[in-house]
């Protein structure tokens, strides 16, 4: 075992989150491009096979709040290494489902697991470095966290393709037995805080629980099932009511399962707010990137992976310097210069079309990751810095909590807008497309002249192409439309970064740098008031 006294063990400990975190925030990229495997292994339809999203989604925002209660009841090594082993194991009953209701509820173990390895890797990365050196650690642990976003479609298409989708859940074994094995050896027991020894806060824990599931339900299954059925109204009241108890039962319990102390901070509510606008720009393009270079380009899914691997390098380059950046200056200037470089790399895509070339999206991929790797340690040390010792372990729950929370609303709602968008090009279309106009004949003219003759005598194989041609030419009006909203959901997505921006303008700027260039005290309080 390391002694916390060895001048190394805060980086070997900063190694060991690293490594951890990467492997569950890995595991929720990677699952996506092997979703049609599953569909077509199991014989199920696209609705049933969002659950192995949703159910982990779900699990993982409900279990993570009251890792700060069993962090101060255990400690901080037990559980560590408690979730990695639940992760590991879900993890190889994934790989072995031999059906899809299987499948959902290992998806579910997996995520009880995950949902603790994140909170307790930050707070342990709190505890072992000082204030004025966290914004380099969360510069250092952002690389793993924002890098498996990027890596993981090209990592998860590589399987699917070459070798098997249960390898997309395997993949997880090796690496979290190394954690394991390196937690064991390497952590030092840590002393549970004594108050905690109180009953857990059931009530508070259950509202919070019908709270999340209801809002995450509804923002996953919304656009699929209408954002006016029934079910979905009904999931919004829930949450809505449920969060109303869920404040109500805090107020007047002894050992409430979040301190809402932790929101009278200024500097910890904008940090909140900032991630969670950032989890819907970023988000939201990570959801429509990929959709628009199969769907639209008709590459498969590793070939987008590796078109957007380039966002992984530019954040694994910048994020250790944005990290440094923020412990000299504050947190500031990194946000909102890091948060106008994602909205410019948005609307650099407001007119994406079929002469979108590949560099495009690499040039495109570049700028973004750059951006965002100026974001990730600013707003990470920025909420944990502002808060005081005793809520650490709230600030390391709620932060992922708001990345969650942001990037399921963010895919739910430019989902819906990809679809609002395309029907208003159609209508555009429809009202601009003058059937007994010159350039109209034209293109009929072409499409069943020219067009379907030549491509006939290359192809030589008597395809039979659309008869009339006028379903031909609705198909590229379709196309046209589906491409357009592609550009319109990219600059929305643009706006909304860019609001995230004017939000970060207004946090305190404060550094944790002693006038003569001395470190802070390691056992400093920090209110942030």
């Amino acid at each position: 075992m390391v002694e916390k006294s060895h001048k190394n063990y805060k980086w070997i400990v900063l190694a060991l989150v690293v490594v951890s975190s990467f492997m569950a925030i890995l595991d929720v990229n990677i699952v996506t491009v092997g979703i049609p495997k599953m569909m077509s292994h199991f014989g199920i339809n696209v609705t049933d096979a969002e659950w192995v999203m949703i159910a982990y989604t779900m699990a993982y925002s409900i279990v993570i709040l009251p890792m700060a209660y069993i962090r101060r009841r255990w400690g901080i090594k037990y559980p560590f290494i408690i979730s990695i082993v639940i992760f590991v194991i879900g993890s190889a009953l994934c790989g072995i489902s031999p059906s899809f209701t299987d499948l959902v509820i290992f998806r579910i173990i997996q995520a009880l697991g995950g949902a603790g390895l994140t909170p307790t890797g930050l707070t342990l990365l709190a505890e072992v470095f000082p204030p004025d050196e966290r914004g380099e650690a969360m510069g250092i642990w952002s690389i793993g966290a924002m890098v498996a976003p990027a890596a993981g479609p090209a990592l998860g298409g590589y399987l699917v393709d070459y070798v098997n989708w249960r390898w997309i859940f395997y993949v997880n074994v090796p690496i979290g037995i190394i954690s394991i094995l390196g937690a064991i050896l390497i952590l030092s027991k840590d002393m549970p805080v004594k108050k905690y020894a109180k009953k857990f806060d059931i009530f508070g824990f259950l509202f919070m629980a019908l709270s999340m599931a209801s809002l995450l339900y509804a923002l996953s299954e919304g656009q699929t099932m209408g954002w006016h059925a029934p079910i979905i109204i009904q999931s919004e009241v829930i949450s809505g009511f449920s969060f109303v108890f869920f404040i109500v039962a805090e107020l007047f319990v002894e050992t409430p399962l979040l301190n809402l102390e932790i929101f009278r901070n200024y500097n910890f509510v904008i940090a909140f707010i900032v991630n969670m606008v950032r989890a819907v720009g970023i988000f939201g393009a990570m959801f429509l990137l990929p959709l628009f270079i199969e769907n639209i380009m008709n590459y498969n899914a590793m070939h987008a992976g590796f078109l957007m691997a380039p966002t992984a390098v530019a954040v694994a380059f910048v994020s250790p310097f944005s990290g440094k950046i923020s412990d000299r200056i504050g947190p500031k200037y990194p946000l909102f210069i890091g948060l106008l470089i994602v909205a410019v790399s948005m609307f650099m895509f407001d007119n994406i079309s079929l002469n979108t070339s590949v560099y495009d999206i690499i040039v495109n991929q570049i700028i973004r990751g750059l951006g965002i790797g100026l974001l990730n340690a600013p707003v990470m040390s920025a909420a944990l810095n502002s808060v005081k010792t005793e809520l650490i372990p709230e600030a390391s729950g709620l932060i992922p909590v708001s990345l969650q929370i942001g990037a399921s609303f963010g895919i739910a709602y430019i989902g819906n807008e990809l679809a609002v968008r395309q029907t208003y090009h159609l209508n555009q279309y429809a009202r601009d497309i003058r059937y007994n106009s010159t350039a109209f004949h034209g293109a009929m003219n072409f499409i069943n002249g020219d067009l379907i003759n030549k491509a006939a005598a290359y192809f030589r194989s008597g395809i039979i192409f659309p008869n009339p041609p006028l379903s031909f030419f609705d198909e590229i009006v379709q196309i046209l439309a589906q491409i357009a909203s592609f550009g319109d959901s990219f600059a929305i997505l643009g706006y909304i970064t860019l609001g995230g921006a004017a939000v970060a303008f207004f946090i305190k700027n404060k550094t944790h740098r002693a006038a003569g260039g001395m470190k802070s005290n390691h056992k400093e309080n920090i209110s942030g008031e």
